[in-house]
C-alpha cells in the first residue's frame, strides 16, 4: 500500500507540474524535470534500500537518476553535455543491473546487462582515431563481463560456459586493436602458439 501511495503521489505530482508547464505557467526544461527524474529515481532506490525482495527497484531507480543527471548538465557543466551525456547514462543503466546482483548474488544474469552497458558507455566515452580500436575496446569489455560471469559467486553450480564466449569476444578485441596498430599479423599467430602449447600441455597431463 505505501508503494502505491508513493508511485501514485509521485505521478499525480509530474502530470500536474507537466500539465501546468503545457499551459505556459513555467518552463520545465533547466530545473524541474532533472528534479523531477531524480526524485523518482530516488524513490525506486527507497523501496531498493527498504526490502531484499525489491532489489528490481535498482533498476528504475538509477535509470531515472542517470537521465535526470544528464539532463541537468546543461546548466551545471554545458561543456561536458554533448561529451558525457550519453555514457552516464548507459553507467547508470549499468550500475542499477550492479545493484540487483550484489543485493542477491543469485540473479547472475544481471552482470551481463551491466557489462554490456559499461562496455557501450566505454566505448562512447573513449575518443580514438581508429574504428578498429573502439570495436576492440567493446569486444574486450564483454569478454571481460562473460569472464565475471565465471568467476563471481551466485550461481548454484560454477559453470564454465562463459569462459568460451569470453576467450571468443577478448581475442576479438585485441585483433580489433592490434590491427589498428598494424600488429595483427604478429598478434593471430602468437594466439595460435599460445592456444596450442596449453592444447598439448593438457593433452599430455591427461595422460599422466
Amino acid at each position: 500500500m505505501n508503494r502505491r501511495l508513493f508511485l501514485g503521489v509521485f505521478f499525480l505530482g509530474v502530470g500536474l507540474i507537466a500539465f501546468l508547464s503545457n499551459l505556459g505557467y513555467f518552463s520545465l526544461e533547466k530545473y524541474i524535470w532533472p528534479a523531477l527524474l531524480a526524485g523518482g529515481g530516488l524513490i525506486f532506490m527507497f523501496f531498493f534500500l527498504s526490502s531484499k525482495s525489491n532489489w528490481w527497484a535498482a533498476i528504475p531507480g538509477c535509470i531515472l537518476l542517470a537521465i535526470g543527471m544528464s539532463s541537468a548538465l546543461p546548466w551545471i557543466a554545458p561543456d561536458l553535455e554533448s561529451r558525457i551525456g550519453g555514457p552516464v547514462v548507459l553507467s547508470g543503466i549499468s550500475l542499477g543491473f550492479w545493484l540487483v546482483y550484489l543485493r542477491t548474488p543469485g540473479n547472475w544474469w544481471a552482470i551481463i546487462p551491466a557489462g554490456v552497458m559499461l562496455s557501450v558507455a566505454s566505448m562512447t566515452l573513449i575518443s580514438t582515431d581508429s574504428g578498429m580500436e573502439t570495436a576492440g575496446i567493446f569486444f574486450i569489455g564483454l569478454g571481460f563481463t562473460f569472464a565475471l560471469v565465471a568467476l563471481l559467486p551466485g550461481a548454484s553450480l560454477r559453470m564454465g560456459w562463459p569462459w568460451i564466449p569470453a576467450g571468443i569476444l577478448l581475442l576479438m578485441g585485441f585483433l580489433f586493436i592490434s590491427s589498428a596498430n598494424k600488429m595483427a599479423s604478429l598478434v593471430l599467430p602468437a594466439a595460435m602458439i599460445l592456444g596450442g602449447l596449453v592444447l598439448v600441455f593438457r593433452s599430455f597431463r591427461n595422460r599422466l
